[in-house]
């Protein structure tokens, strides 16, 4: 997924509402993290980008803390982006420290196939989810240089019942006409090292400009650290 800068939080009216918080709440209790003893991982990887492949060897600790041994540029980027990504999403953080920040409220009654719309006052990208089923189904967010929607297509369940996102697409839209940039499907895999899900495979289909473009990266010999 395209890296973005996250946009200072700001002043809004925006309410917070009970109801709405508590479903955010209970969305966001049931998403797989590593724990707070987690320390990171090694792994050996093979990426390949359109049929460019290079091995190597990285090590994992957090978003900003990643080592590994590929010489690509292209290899290095997409390791790089991809597994900040992961650990991101992955590494331990409350819902105080997260979404539980903002003014939550809903915004409609649920009827939309995706779920009902909970928008995220004050976070300064104009962000709104929709959940269902206990899960987040879609992600919408804005920033000055694009805007974005994430559809969660498919999840499963890690060994405490914990929803990992299995298949995913992101729509890139251009801020000024709302026209698609760009389309990203993802595929991602875990496997279970001890009591923490890493991530083992990740396959990302790209659409942009008239071509298609597909990578993926593949990790094993996991250790944890």
């Amino acid at each position: 997924m395209a890296t973005y800068t996250k946009e200072k939080d700001v002043e809004t009216t925006q309410e917070d509402d009970s109801q709405a918080r508590e479903a955010l709440r209970e969305v966001f209790g049931n998403t797989a993290r590593w724990s707070v003893e987690f320390k990171g991982f090694t792994a050996d990887v093979i990426i390949n980008i359109s049929g460019n492949e290079e091995s190597g060897t990285t090590t994992v600790k957090g978003p900003k803390e990643i080592e590994h041994t590929f010489q690509g540029e292209k290899h290095k980027e997409f390791l790089d982006e991809n597994m900040a990504s992961i650990a991101m999403h992955r590494g331990p953080r409350s819902f105080e420290e997260s979404d539980g920040k903002y003014k939550l409220s809903f915004m409609d009654d649920g009827s939309h196939p995706q779920g009902r719309a909970i928008s995220m006052g004050g976070d300064g990208m104009s962000s709104f989810y929709r959940i269902k089923g206990g899960r987040i189904q879609q992600i919408n967010r804005k920033t000055p240089r694009m805007s974005f929607t994430i559809n969660v297509e498919e999840s499963v369940k890690n060994a405490e019942g914990k929803f990992l996102t299995h298949k995913y697409t992101v729509y890139y839209f251009n801020p000024e006409n709302g026209s698609i940039k760009d389309v990203e499907s993802y595929t991602d895999n875990y496997t279970r090292v001890g009591s923490f899900d890493l991530p083992e495979y990740r396959r990302i289909i790209n659409a942009e400009n008239g071509t298609v473009e597909a990578a993926f990266m593949k990790l094993s010999n996991h250790k944890v650290l």
